[in-house]
């Protein structure tokens, strides 16, 4: 993680400024560092506390699908050809799951219904309530807060709640 928001910030604001092959040599270099440092990492260390960036804590074994998530997302945030349609299965599926999580811990988004197309749907709050519908990738784009395509709902799509 990173010592503060603003370094965080910081990091991403120089980090835009940089050329492709910048970006993944750095990206090469950052995955080689903590590939090392999980393959090193005792047994027993996975389950040590670590503090995200929402300040919650979580097992370090954890912080293997938050790279996940972040790896993927970020893709599509370089907007340099990457889509949610790209991403497998499982990912798109694990990364609504979490955002639902994030929504219910936080108490936002209780009269959401999602409607992903082919399977049951999930509300998020005790009943009923707004339906947003689409294809997984279209409703995990807008989940994630990247927007509201392909997706609809009964009227104006709603803005997404914020999960993280």
């Amino acid at each position: 993680m990173y010592p503060s928001a603003d370094h965080r910030d910081r990091e991403i604001k120089e980090g835009a400024t940089l050329s492709a092959a910048a970006l993944r040599n750095l990206f090469d270099h950052t995955v080689a560092r903590l590939d090392e440092k999980w393959r090193h990492l005792p047994e027993s260390r996975w389950a040590a506390p670590v503090r995200t960036a929402q300040g919650r804590t979580v097992p370090a074994a954890e912080t293997v699908w938050m790279r996940t998530r972040e790896v993927w997302i970020h893709a599509v945030d370089l907007d340099n050809g990457a889509h949610f349609g790209d991403f497998p299965g499982v990912v798109l599926e694990s990364l609504l799951a979490d955002i639902i999580e994030a929504w219910r811990r936080k108490g936002l988004g209780a009269d959401l219904v999602l409607e992903v197309t082919g399977a049951e749907p999930v509300a998020v709050g005790d009943g009923g309530g707004l339906p947003v519908r689409g294809p997984l990738p279209a409703l995990v784009r807008w989940a994630a807060g990247r927007g509201a395509v392909d997706v609809s709902s009964d009227g104006e799509v709603p803005l997404a709640p914020r999960w993280l």
